[in-house]
């Protein structure tokens, strides 16, 4: 014999008869899931923190975002700034080495250029 413990039905063996038992009480079946109003309070508690705690969480994330994009702004446009000033290093360096301002840098210094008996090659 199978008893099914849904409460359904029982299953005899003998000659296959199918005997409906007993319904269980509505009230025993609704005890499991009964909540008191403490349960109900604590619940309604944990989902309005919940709540509260995901908007908050969401509102600073968004304000981290909206800095780092302020930061990576600021670094682009400094070092536009400085990629600016490096090229106008590097003309003044290459007019700093060139022959005509090397020569007029002896001659403010008082060098002169050597003559062709002067010259020694190693």
């Amino acid at each position: 014999m199978i008893k099914d413990y849904s409460g359904g039905f029982i299953l005899a063996n003998g000659r296959n008869k199918i005997k409906n038992s007993r319904k269980k009480s509505s009230a025993a079946s609704t005890d499991l899931f009964h909540a008191s109003k403490l349960m109900w309070k604590t619940l309604g508690a944990m989902l309005l923190l919940t709540v509260i705690i995901g908007i908050s969480s969401t509102i600073w994330y968004g304000l981290q975002v909206q800095v780092a994009l302020d930061q990576i702004g600021n670094n682009r446009s400094t070092n536009n700034q400085l990629l600016k000033e490096k090229r106008l290093l590097i003309v003044q360096r290459d007019l700093m080495l060139s022959q005509n301002h090397m020569e007029t840098a002896t001659q403010k210094l008082g060098l002169q250029s050597p003559a062709t008996n002067q010259i020694r090659y190693p």
